[in-house]
């Protein structure tokens, strides 16, 4: 069984402060169109933790959530960011309620390397190749 962990992870801004508890599932790129549109990078990097909890320290009042619908699975995936200075913060879906995808980029402890990768056949070319990851 694997261990229950805690994150804290805050936005650009500082306005938007919170923890996330669970399972520490696994580090991931995701190479989807969507997260590209989302993050507006060439991939996301999340961090995935199933049987999660969520506390706001603060700024539970200026996060939005964007529900998006165009999916491959065809499952809304919920993007909440601080909708003062726009930082992605984390992904939930209805589809598994447990399951939380911080962005790594907000998390305020050692951040974690990638282990798995989804979507890379939607990887740029230019993007060198991470052998490290299995591809899920």
């Amino acid at each position: 069984m694997s261990a229950t962990i805690s994150r804290s992870a805050r936005c650009n801004c500082g306005d938007v402060e919170i923890t996330v508890t669970g399972v520490d599932k696994s580090a991931v790129h995701c190479y989807c169109l969507n997260c590209k549109r989302a993050t507006g990078t060439a991939f996301a990097h999340n961090h995935r933790f199933v049987k999660a909890e969520l506390q706001y320290h603060r700024g539970q009042d200026v996060v939005k959530q964007y529900a998006d619908g165009t999916t491959d699975s065809g499952n809304v995936m919920y993007r909440h960011f601080c909708s003062t200075c726009g930082s992605p913060m984390f992904l939930k879906s209805l589809a598994v309620p447990d399951f939380i995808a911080l962005h790594e980029g907000s998390i305020l402890e050692e951040k974690t390397q990638p282990t798995i990768e989804l979507y890379p056949q939607d990887k740029y070319p230019w993007i060198g190749d991470v052998t490290s990851l299995c591809h899920d």
